[in-house]
C-alpha cells in the first residue's frame, strides 16, 4: 500500500515537472518568421522610351591632288525615341532595339586654299536597328548591341580659285555598335546610359575640278528612359 502511494507521487511530481519544462521551453523557442520567396526582375518583354544624347566626330575635307581644306569636327546635341524587345533565359537577356533621332551636329570652317574655301557638314539625324544581348544582375542590366545604322549627312563646299561649289544631302547606311548599362528603378520604369559608334559609308564627290571624301563618322553618348508594357 505505501509502495503504491509512493510510486503515484512520483508519478505525479514527473508530469508536473515535464509539463513545466515543456512550457518554459515554448516561450524560449522564438516565432519563426513564415519564409517569403523573392523573384528577380524579369527583362522579359516590350519596351519604348525616349534617348537624349551629344555626339561628336571626324569629317575630313581633301580637295584636289591630296590638298586638305581641314578636318571638321561636327558636334551637340540630340533626342529621339526608341523601343524594342527583351528574352531572358536565367541571367542572360537577349532582344532587338530601333531608334530615331534627330540630331544638331555640325561644324564649319574656313580655309585660305583654293582662292579661299568654306566647308560645312551637317549629321541631322540616324536611324538604328540593332540585336542587344546582356546578362542581368536582377534588376540591373549589362549589355552589348551592334547593327544596322542609317543617317543623314547634309555636306556644303564652296571654292573660289578655280571655282567649285558642291551641295549633297545624302542618306547612307553604316554600322552602328555600342555598349551599356540598364537600370530599373520599377517594375515598369528603367534607365539606361551607352557609349554608341556609328560609322555610315564613306563617299567621294566631284565638284568642278575638285574631289572630296565625305566621312560619316561619329561618338555618341546616350542617356534613356524606358517604359515595360
Amino acid at each position: 500500500m505505501k509502495f503504491s502511494i509512493v510510486l503515484a507521487t512520483l508519478v505525479g511530481a514527473t508530469a508536473i515537472v515535464s509539463s513545466a519544462n515543456a512550457a518554459d521551453m515554448a516561450r524560449k523557442v522564438p516565432y519563426a518568421a513564415p519564409v517569403v520567396e523573392t523573384r528577380a526582375y524579369d527583362w522579359s518583354g516590350f519596351y519604348a522610351g525616349a534617348i537624349l544624347q551629344y555626339g561628336f566626330g571626324d569629317d575630313r575635307v581633301g580637295m584636289g591632288g591630296g590638298v586638305s581644306a581641314g578636318t571638321l569636327h561636327p558636334k551637340g546635341f540630340g533626342g529621339g525615341l526608341t523601343a524594342g524587345y527583351n528574352y531572358q533565359a536565367g541571367n542572360f537577356v537577349a532582344g532587338l532595339e530601333a531608334d530615331v533621332a534627330l540630331s544638331a551636329m555640325r561644324d564649319s570652317i574656313d580655309s585660305a586654299v583654293f582662292g579661299g574655301t568654306r566647308a560645312e557638314t551637317k549629321m541631322p539625324w540616324l536611324v538604328t536597328v540593332r540585336p542587344r544581348v546582356g546578362y542581368a544582375f536582377d534588376r540591373a542590366l549589362i549589355f552589348a548591341t551592334a547593327g544596322l545604322a542609317v543617317g543623314g549627312l547634309d555636306t556644303d563646299i564652296t571654292a573660289n580659285a578655280p571655282a567649285g561649289v558642291l551641295h549633297k544631302s545624302t542618306t547612307r547606311a553604316g554600322l552602328a555598335a555600342g555598349a551599356g548599362v540598364e537600370y530599373a528603378v520599377t517594375d515598369k520604369i528603367s534607365l539606361k546610359a551607352e557609349y554608341m559608334y556609328v560609322n555610315l559609308k564613306s563617299d567621294r564627290y566631284d565638284f568642278g575640278p575638285y574631289t572630296t571624301k565625305v566621312i560619316g563618322e561619329s561618338h555618341n553618348g546616350r542617356v534613356g528612359l524606358n517604359y515595360r508594357f
